[in-house]
């Protein structure tokens, strides 16, 4: 003993430490009243008898502290057809896999490391959890579908009717963003996802096919980029600024206390669930309402349908870009008419005269002529023909100058920012996600990263609400 090092004295204490709190658990689980084979049970549900099937049938539960077994009765009430052991509802443990804790560890691992042998060596080094990198993704993956399937749920009950809680307090200023990105995933070449997805484009969207060939029994799959959408609300306080000199000199309203939903499901989809997360924020009860994007004709519908009486801002980098793209289309990149011309409108833009904006456009698309027919969707005519309608279109999310003496933003950072996070994780070259035909994948994943990124504590309140009692659901009727 004399002859250890301090490492190797800690690395003993560690698995003696785990050792012992596997012990104290297994006694813990031993002595609980409920693993009593000879007391009477009632049903959780109906409070009658319930049947006891067996005594003592053995459990080997994997926890935080390794796996733990223990004796439990099982049982059955005739009257509710549920069966179960009322030592693990009692107790919240899940009737199949781990213990509750160990879950929220492989989650959070799997949601914060780039990827799922990453995540099993972060849980093997710091949490003595030996896992392989498939049953890290089986596992969070399995949660993700627990958050899917509530998700979907409060959907259906809003749109059924059933109202939407808000907090007690409700916030002066409530704000919404929501942006795409895009992930790779497999999908059988004549798949309907794959036909879905060549519609995309009509959205921005992409295709990419023959990026990936793998084999799902005979049948070839194919790599498609996908769109995920995510949305984010938050609170903000507004900090007015009417004579700033130019947006980087404006700060606007800071945002609080972001929560985030994120899918590939489509726009409309989309809507809704964005649409319940602003209500459980408080849109409905706050003082003023902001809805801020960059102007794509999904966004608007969605902002349309579900957001009309939010106030709309065009996000400033957008427009400006769009102001770059005119200029280089009607006068080359980079040269001295350009420079003259991006610095006149963009002026234009930040004292909210739209108007000159489009009639210089106008005059610009008139000179360069009309767009002829399956002509490029980069070439000058097109682009600056596109432009005329989008500022006209977006003209009302434009007037910065009253954004500006409110103390609003004028950008939608958040969203966009969030889109790269959520891709920090789900996108890359080497990582195909499953989609909605074959199980598990991608969904999952977007809705744990939600989860765990959103700022109101909504990660540790879930896992609590996961580890309470709970009753066993009836058993499905055959043909039912």
């Amino acid at each position: 003993m004399l002859k250890q090092s301090l490492s190797e004295i800690e690395a003993t204490l560690q698995e003696g430490m785990l050792k012992l709190a596997r012990e104290i658990l297994m006694h813990r689980l031993a002595m609980d009243p409920r693993a009593d084979p000879k007391r009477e049970y009632e049903c959780a549900r109906c409070g009658k008898p319930l049947r006891i099937l067996e005594e003592r049938q053995n459990r080997s539960l994997p926890t935080a502290f390794g796996a733990a077994g223990y004796q439990r009765p099982y049982g059955t009430c005739d009257r509710c057809g549920i069966s179960y052991a009322p030592m693990d509802c009692g107790l919240g443990i899940p009737p199949t896999g781990g213990s509750v804790t160990r879950t929220e560890l492989v989650c959070h691992a799997a949601v914060t490391a780039h990827a799922f042998g990453v995540a099993a060596e972060i849980l093997s080094k710091h949490d003595k959890i030996g896992l392989s990198d498939q049953q890290v993704r089986r596992i969070s993956e399995t949660e993700g579908k627990r958050l899917v399937g509530e998700r979907q749920q409060e959907v259906k009950a809003f749109r059924d009717g059933k109202p939407v809680a808000g907090p007690e307090k409700a916030a002066d200023l409530i704000v919404v963003v929501a942006d795409g990105g895009r992930i790779q995933t497999r999908q059988p070449e004549d798949s309907q996802q794959n036909k879905e997805a060549t519609r995309q484009v009509n959205e921005g969207g992409e295709l990419r096919q023959g990026a990936d060939e793998a084999s799902h029994g005979k049948e070839k799959k194919r790599g498609v980029w996908k769109e995920d959408k995510v949305g984010a609300v938050y609170e903000a306080t507004p900090q007015k600024d009417p004579d700033a000199r130019d947006a980087e000199n404006y700060d606007g309203a800071k945002a609080r206390m972001k929560t985030f939903v994120a899918t590939l499901s489509n726009w409309e989809e989309f809507g809704w669930m964005l649409c319940v997360e602003a209500l459980k924020r408080g849109y409905a009860q706050a003082r003023e309402k902001l809805f801020i994007s960059d102007g794509a004709s999904s966004l608007r519908t969605l902002r349309e349908t579900h957001f009309s009486d939010a106030i709309f801002i065009l996000d400033w980098y957008h427009a400006v870009e769009h102001l770059a793209d005119c200029a280089k289309a009607a006068f080359g990149e980079a040269t001295e008419e350009y420079v003259r011309w991006y610095k006149r409108m963009k002026t234009k833009l930040w004292a909210g005269d739209i108007d000159s904006i489009i009639r210089a456009i106008e005059k610009e698309s008139a000179r360069a002529g009309k767009p002829k027919p399956n002509e490029p969707e980069g070439s000058p005519r097109v682009i600056l023909h596109r432009n005329v309608g989008y500022f006209t279109d977006n003209c009302a999310g434009m007037d910065y100058p009253r954004f500006r003496a409110e103390g609003w933003p004028i950008g939608s950072g958040v969203a966009e920012g969030s889109v790269k996070q959520f891709g920090i994780r789900m996108k890359g070259t080497e990582k195909f996600w499953n989609g909605f035909e074959y199980g598990m994948g991608a969904e999952e994943m977007l809705a744990l990263l939600a989860l765990q990124r959103s700022e109101d504590g909504r990660w540790d309140h879930y896992w609590r609400r996961r580890s309470q009692p709970y009753t066993r659901e009836p058993r499905k009727k055959e043909g039912l």
